[in-house]
């Protein structure tokens, strides 16, 4: 069923609608040890509650129903390289090489072979057979021991973001308009009179984009990277045909018991609000209608791969991908819009990208999710990201999306609010009417944070219009500052974790040409250890011109309360407290003639689990062993049992800490070792030493002789005949010598 079959029923708003999900999600969270990626049990789930889910059990499948055999590996080296061209067989060795290390300490590890390459680094691998998520984790954690590896982590899928429709079309654009005519809108008629974007590139990392007759003149030639042919739904792999085949699936396609589901066109609908053709008397505006759209393909059927994502975001930003020509270095993409994501913390492999293509002065605006949650999704999560929540046309913020630490500003998303219902009028723009394989140029309305993102992105364009050297710190910082505050009486008004406030074009652009001062904050590590302090470093720099006398104020936004000390100094410290919480901390900086920055930061801290102690372990030639590991956390996070050196043909669930050895042999001592881990941390090792020996010898019995005996007969013991044969000898020499007496 397509996003525009089906209206929306009743609302229920943010408050109960949060407690609802967040319980469901601790219950899910109490049943399942591992998380597991999942795809969605409605046709537009995917576009809304599901994204990269890692919660199993969704929709009636357990990690155990699904299987997985790909793996993101960074090495440390650059060996794919030789004499500064990249070298296919190279990267293939590095992988190959690295599979024989791990089997050599683990013969039971699954061999890997290299599918592709992110960049001369980076490869993505498969595994020779397929593995539960619990068993492919395992095999990550144990690659990344390797002292030629960065990290190695599971290829994830990805979703794009987007709830149902709800036919309300009262207004068609009013997510452009002023705020004093609608509360929720982005206020851009004022900034297009100084800017229109001219001269930046938008990539839009999407499902590729039609070549609508109100945004193909838009357009730059792209590319489509996704390298799954079932996934691409367009005959091939990777190619230079960044069109939107359609991404219809049959009954079953995504995975067993998944119903049909309509081409959705998400990536037009999404390039039209960047950069719909405007004053052209027919059609839909654009917010940066002035710039260019780079379409990136990255999701087809059922979703898309992490790897194909984080290898379109380089190119989009002029980075090297193996196997794939270099973007033009006119076509770099300033800004990239990530109207698409997955819960659960930041990957490595995202975090990499972002801070890549980030370095290369691009700009990453994803969105914040459609679950109605507390917690963002990834890669809005990362570190460096302007991550996007949305609000409705009254500037409530919107029932379905997602806020939480990390939100950066609020912008259009469309339909109801959390506390303020309003008509549910929904971000219009350019979609297609096919509902598999493309159909005519059409319009209509969606609703969701995929709707919200594109704003941002677009007025983050006007922007680098203006100064095409800024950086993405100063775009950022200048979002923020210029943020309209969340109207009164509406779901965020007074709350930290909606974001900084409502996008507003004309504001920005005004702090723009003020030339306000830039605040950034050292990139914290993934998880700081309970009980140790934990620094916050941030600095502040003046534009070109400007005052460079700054004070600063650190503040605690959300989390367990902390004592921060340092609060007014570039520096600020706090120690970790036991219990491991996610906290959010934020800097303003601010100049001599009153001009402020403002930028946040996320911590995360966590106590690594405990392994109980094992005793040491006998087993018997050819008798079965078993015993179970058990671990604690703090935290109460999922354990996962990761063995090291399991002894030919034993086994370690990975989930519930059973060892297996059905069959010990051969005679001899083992050892080897488990390492508990909560997704977060390692806990400390712990060898297990296990002895083989042989079955212990049967007691021996004397042989027995028949004839009776005292004690009521039976059998005559040898001693007993012994006896009888001595008196018979001294009889018969008593005999011998009465007979000489005679």
């Amino acid at each position: 069923m397509d996003d525009d079959d089906h209206t929306m029923t009743k609302k229920t708003f943010k408050t109960p609608r949060r407690i609802t999900v967040t319980g469901i999600a601790l219950a899910l969270t109490a049943i399942c040890a591992v998380a597991t990626a999942q795809l969605p049990t409605q046709p537009e789930s995917i576009f809304s509650k599901q994204k990269l889910t890692h919660v199993s059990g969704v929709g009636g499948l357990l990690d155990s129903d699904r299987s997985f055999n790909r793996l993101i590996i960074k090495f440390k080296d650059s060996a794919s390289t030789r004499a500064g061209v990249f070298d296919h067989r190279a990267a293939e060795d590095h992988v190959l090489t690295l599979s024989s290390n791990t089997k050599a300490s683990n013969p039971n590890a699954s061999a890997l072979t290299r599918l592709k390459s992110i960049s001369d680094q980076t490869h993505v691998a498969v595994t020779d057979k397929n593995m539960t998520r619990a068993e492919l984790f395992v095999l990550a954690k144990q690659l990344a021991q390797d002292p030629s590896v960065a990290y190695a982590e599971i290829d994830e899928k990805v979703q794009p973001y987007f709830t149902p429709n709800d036919p309300s079309y009262a207004a068609q654009q009013w997510h452009y308009q002023a705020a004093t005519t609608f509360a929720g809108g982005a206020n851009l008629p004022a900034a297009w009179d100084s800017t229109t974007g001219v001269g930046v590139v938008v990539a839009v990392i999407d499902t590729g984009v039609r070549p609508h007759a109100d945004l193909a003149t838009n357009l730059l030639p792209g590319y489509d990277f996704i390298s799954d042919v079932a996934t691409a739904n367009d005959g091939d792999g990777r190619d230079s045909d960044a069109s939107d085949p359609g991404n219809w699936a049959v009954a079953g396609a995504c995975f067993t018991g998944s119903p049909s589901r309509n081409s959705n066109w998400h990536g037009t609908h999404v390039a039209g609000t960047v950069a719909a053709l405007t004053n052209n008397n027919f059609g839909v505006a654009g917010v940066a209608f002035g710039s260019k759209v780079l379409p990136v393909r990255v999701l087809g059927v059922c979703g898309g791969n992490t790897s194909d994502v984080v290898a379109g975001m380089r190119w989009a930003a002029g980075l090297n991908v193996p196997g794939v020509p270099d973007n033009i270095p006119s076509n770099k993409a300033k800004i990239l819009n990530l109207s698409l994501g997955g819960t659960g913390a930041c990957l490595n492999s995202f975090q990499d990208t972002v801070n890549a293509v980030r370095a290369a002065g691009s700009v990453v605006v994803a969105a914040t999710g459609n679950d109605s949650s507390f917690a963002i999704g990834t890669p809005a999560n990362c570190a460096g990201v302007i991550a996007v929540t949305a609000h409705t046309q009254l500037g409530d913020n919107a029932s379905y999306a997602n806020i939480g630490a990390g939100t950066v500003i609020s912008a259009p998303g469309g339909g109801q609010g959390s506390l303020i219902a309003g008509t549910g009028a929904q971000v219009f723009s350019t979609l297609n009417t096919g509902t598999t394989i493309p159909g005519l140029d059409s319009y209509a309305g969606k609703q969701g944070t995929s709707m919200a993102t594109p704003h941002v992105a677009g007025v983050a364009a006007l922007l680098a219009s203006l100064q095409p050297a800024i950086s993405p710190d100063a775009i950022r910082s200048i979002l923020t500052s210029s943020a309209r505050p969340h109207p009164a009486g509406t779901y965020c008004a007074g709350r930290t974790d909606c974001g900084a406030g409502l996008l507003d074009a004309q504001r920005a652009v005004e702090q723009l040409k003020l030339m306000a001062p830039t605040v950034s904050i050292s990139p914290m590590p993934g998880f700081s250890l309970t009980g140790t302090p934990v620094v916050l470093a941030g600095s502040a720099a003046a534009a070109p011109g400007g005052n460079s006398q700054f004070t600063y104020e650190w503040a605690q936004r959300s989390g367990p309360p902390v004592t921060l000390i340092g609060t007014t100094s570039r520096t600020a410290t706090f120690v970790a407290p036991s219990l491991g919480g996610t906290y959010l901390f934020s800097l303003k900086a601010k100049d001599a003639v009153g001009l402020i920055a403002f930028s946040e930061v996320t911590v995360k801290t966590n106590t690594p689990p405990t392994l109980a102690p094992i005793p040491d372990q006998i087993a018997v030639l050819g008798q079965s062993l078993s015993f179970t590991a058990v671990a604690t956390d703090t935290e109460s996070n999922p354990i996962t049992f990761i063995p090291f050196g399991l002894p030919l043909g034993s086994t370690l669930n990975p989930t519930t800490g059973v060892f297996t050895w059905s069959n010990p042999s051969p005679v001899g001592t083992y050892s080897f070792t488990i390492k508990p881990n909560d997704s977060m941390h390692d806990g400390v090792a712990q060898n297990v030493f296990i002895t083989v020996s042989e079955p212990a010898p049967a007691p021996a019995t004397a042989p027995a002789v028949a004839g009776g005996g005292g004690g009521g007969g039976g059998s005559v013991g040898a001693w007993d005949l012994l006896g009888m044969l001595a008196l018979s000898l001294v009889a018969l020499i008593s005999f011998r010598r009465q007979s000489a007496k005679k």
